[in-house]
């Protein structure tokens, strides 16, 4: 009777253990996180992200997973738009154990995701957003992923004041507080340079550029998002200034974009590689993981981001240990410091700093290659 009793009691605590584990997404032989993506809609090219993402899990799980556990990787369609983003996770949050979002892509969708995540308490771990809200101030539930645009800023001051002793430049920038603070960060790294500022204005490319060609600088600094540069950048006239500008455009297919004559003066700002260079060593890893786990998926930026981030993922899990819990694996990702994966750059995350891309090459683009110009350069 007392050996019934005894099993009774210990299939009880076995049963209640299994549940402790369940409600926080973990699992005694996986781990289950969400992200939001574009599966579907006009930004569906994004989607390449938590798929590839999702082949690197399946590449980590055929090793044996980390601590004995497998990693499982709930997709939600989003669309990109916050309403869907919000419904859908509210809803899979009901009916699943999730241990914490990874790689939620967008700025705005991710912002209709937030309260959700805050009031559950589950962590974002590297948000696909440059938004400086993420990380700045420090948020403990939250690490940012992509760069801001002071971080992009002072990675360029920097090389300005090494590379460029006593030359003459323009600054241009789109008129709004992000890219004035970006100004701001940038001109405090500068030293024995002289730098002038050329707010640009809808309406007036055609003119911006007739001053940059009177003033005759020795190069452009040119900040924005994608849209802002490359508007920017097609109105350039045929003349022989260097352009530098950030990450937005660090993509193979840039010569495509601006055609030959404007991409050989475009100097970007890269951090892991690109789909043309071909032998570095993640690459090719990238390349075999994803024709073994997603064969239907071809490697491009987008992919190589995807792999990029969920190897990181991958180390704060590895970090944290078997005892797993939501707080352990914030406290692990702190304690990334110059960590370099097989694709990405040096890491330093630490309890003040929640972004994980901080650290970048100025890279030139051509047809077929790339040329790194710099060392790696960290713009924290």
């Amino acid at each position: 009777m007392k050996l019934f009793r005894l099993t009774v009691i210990l299939v009880f605590l076995f049963s209640m253990a299994h549940f402790c584990f369940a409600k926080t997404g973990v699992f005694p032989k996986k781990i289950v996180f969400v992200t939001h993506q574009p599966l579907s809609g006009p930004a569906k090219e994004y989607s390449d992200i938590g798929k590839s993402a999702q082949a690197y899990f399946k590449y980590v799980n055929d090793q044996g997973g980390v601590h004995g556990r497998s990693i499982e990787l709930k997709i939600i369609d989003d669309q990109l738009k916050p309403y869907k983003a919000k419904e859908e996770l509210e809803e899979l949050t009901l009916k699943n154990d999730i241990f914490a979002v990874f790689s939620g892509i967008g700025s705005k969708t991710h912002q209709a995701v937030y309260p959700l995540l805050k009031e559950q308490r589950l962590p974002s771990f590297f948000v696909g957003s440059d938004l400086p809200e993420w990380t700045q101030p420090l948020r403990a539930n939250v690490f940012g992923f992509m760069p801001t645009a002071e971080t992009e800023a002072r990675v360029i001051g920097k090389y300005i004041t090494e590379k460029h002793t006593g030359k003459e430049f323009i600054i241009w920038y789109p008129e709004n507080s992000v890219y004035q603070r970006a100004v701001k960060a940038l001109t405090k790294e500068l030293y024995s340079v002289s730098a002038k500022l050329l707010p640009g204005k809808a309406g007036r490319l055609s003119a911006e550029w007739q001053l940059i060609r009177r003033n005759n600088p020795d190069f452009l600094v040119v900040l924005g998002n994608y849209t802002d540069v490359m508007n920017f950048l097609k109105f350039s006239p045929q003349i022989n200034i260097p352009m530098l500008t950030g990450h937005a455009l660090a993509d193979s297919r840039l010569p495509e974009w601006l055609g030959q004559k404007v991409s050989e003066r475009v100097r970007v700002l890269t951090a892991y590689p690109l789909k043309i260079e071909t032998e570095h060593p993640g690459q090719i890893l990238h390349n075999l993981i994803l024709s073994e786990y997603a064969p239907n998926l071809a490697p491009n930026r987008w992919t190589l981001y995807g792999h990029a981030v969920a190897e990181l993922m991958v180390e704060v899990l590895n970090r944290t240990g078997r005892s797993l819990s939501r707080q352990k694996a914030v406290s692990a990702a702190e304690s990334i410091t110059k960590w370099q994966g097989k694709l990405l750059p040096p890491v330093y995350l630490d309890s003040r700093n929640h972004l994980a891309l901080t650290t970048f090459r100025v890279s030139r683009i051509k047809y077929g290659r790339v040329s790194h110009l710099s060392g790696w350069i960290d713009g924290k």
